[in-house]
């Protein structure tokens, strides 16, 4: 038990504690100097005692993390490195003074093997690719205990807190199975050849506890991505209907003309296994893009209906005062129907909209107040109606109460069965 001195009286207390404890109190001291709270953060001599590989990283640092994966995920370290988060640590100030001073290095990472640094995300690589590293592991680990405190001046906290926590460490620190993962390690039939695999459960949840210890920029367990191999879906083509396909873009002929849709941005394959069939593919597909296998079928057999049958959308003039007057004009000039909107909420503003390109605007001859759009393309014939629809908003009142404008009835095709 070590007894803290007398702050009234020092002289006396130095006088009572024998030489070894001095120098115990004084570990102590030094420890409780550079941190909070006692009760609260962890002993310094646990982290030196941890294991004989510490990395001394930051969560947030590219570098700590290429060091961090080369160690935790190629390796196969027993007992595993222990990684230390200097910005999430109470201690993480203090920590990296004094890895500046006894190591000379105070950038992450800083890698220590029986308390001596081997340097940082650089020279860990460096010696992983020539192959040294599981040597360099081996040969230093076995050090640690008898000759790894010695490294450090004996008057600093690192060396002191090594010395306190080298016969507690005495039992674990030695690498038992230090061994580089090849290909044989991860398909061998033997259950001895087998090595355990960090992570790579895709459903585990990691905890709190494992991301702020084996930190590496990201979470393994959710970069982890099922992918298809082959996806396909497969679209028939009617008899009257031409579809020429080039570098993506689709050009579709029939009975009521022509449309071209451009899907370059759209990283699939187009093929024709028969004749009339259409295939569109995709090798090595994630989810999302797997999904848009069935987006670019809809949008092809949109174009079919539409130089088949085409579109048709009606809308109604919805009014509870003020009647509505809409006037449609023709441009000579681009041959695109106007469409101007008056007297909405007895506002003397003249309210234009211009239609889409191959979209024609004409009033009902059989139903009052009702507008007919109708043309080839469904993205044009839609987005004319939400135009007209967006514009006549009520604004600056209650919604519920004023419910005037022009709202699609129904929607149909041109050509009904």
């Amino acid at each position: 038990m070590t007894v803290p001195k007398d702050r009234n009286n020092p002289e006396r207390q130095d006088q009572e504690s024998g030489t070894d404890e001095r120098v115990e109190a004084k570990t102590e001291l030094n420890i409780a100097n550079f941190t909070p709270s006692l009760c609260t953060c962890r002993p310094v001599a646990e982290i030196c005692a941890r294991c004989a590989v510490i990395v001394f990283s930051k969560s947030y640092c590219p570098h700590s993390a290429r060091a961090k994966s080369i160690l935790l995920d190629k390796y196969s370290i027993v007992p595993a490195p222990y990684v230390v988060e200097l910005d999430q640590h109470a201690l993480g100030q203090p920590l990296q003074a004094l890895l500046a001073e006894n190591t000379g290095r105070r950038t992450v990472p800083n890698v220590l093997v029986s308390g001596r640094s081997i340097g940082g995300g650089d020279e860990v690589a460096a010696l992983d690719e020539k192959d040294e590293l599981a040597s360099t592991l081996k040969t230093m680990g076995g050090q640690w205990v008898q000759e790894g405190w010695k490294l450090f001046d004996q008057g600093n906290l690192l060396s002191e807190a090594l010395r306190v926590a080298s016969t507690r460490a005495s039992e674990m620190l030695h690498i038992t199975s230090l061994k580089r993962r090849t290909t044989r390690d991860f398909h061998s039939t033997k259950e001895s050849d087998r090595l355990p695999l960090r992570n790579f459960d895709p459903f585990e949840r990691p905890t709190a506890r494992r991301h702020r210890q084996f930190s590496l920029g990201h979470s393994t367990a959710h970069a982890v991505k099922m992918r298809y191999i082959h996806s396909e879906e497969r679209l028939p083509i009617p008899e009257n209907v031409k579809v020429h396909i080039r570098s993506r873009v689709v050009t579709v002929e029939g009975p009521r003309g022509k449309l071209v849709k451009d899907l370059s941005h759209i990283a699939v394959t187009f093929g024709r296994p028969e004749k009339d069939v259409i295939s569109i593919e995709m090798h090595h597909g994630a989810r999302k893009g797997v999904a848009a296998l069935r987006t670019v079928r809809t949008l092809i057999n949109n174009l079919i209906i539409g130089v088949t049958k085409g579109f048709k959308y009606k809308m109604r003039y919805v009014y509870a005062h003020f009647p509505i007057n809409v006037n449609i004009e023709k441009n000579a000039e681009t041959g695109l129907y106007e469409v101007e909107i008056r007297n909405f909420l007895g506002e003397k503003y003249v309210r234009r909209i211009t239609a889409q390109a191959g979209v024609e605007v004409a009033t009902s001859a059989n139903v009052k107040d009702e507008l007919v759009l109708s043309g080839n393309s469904l993205e044009g014939v839609s987005q004319s109606a939400a135009d007209i629809q967006q514009i006549c908003r009520v604004r600056n009142k209650d919604i519920r109460k004023f419910l005037d404008g022009l709202y699609v009835s129904e929607r149909g095709n041109i050509i009904e069965e």
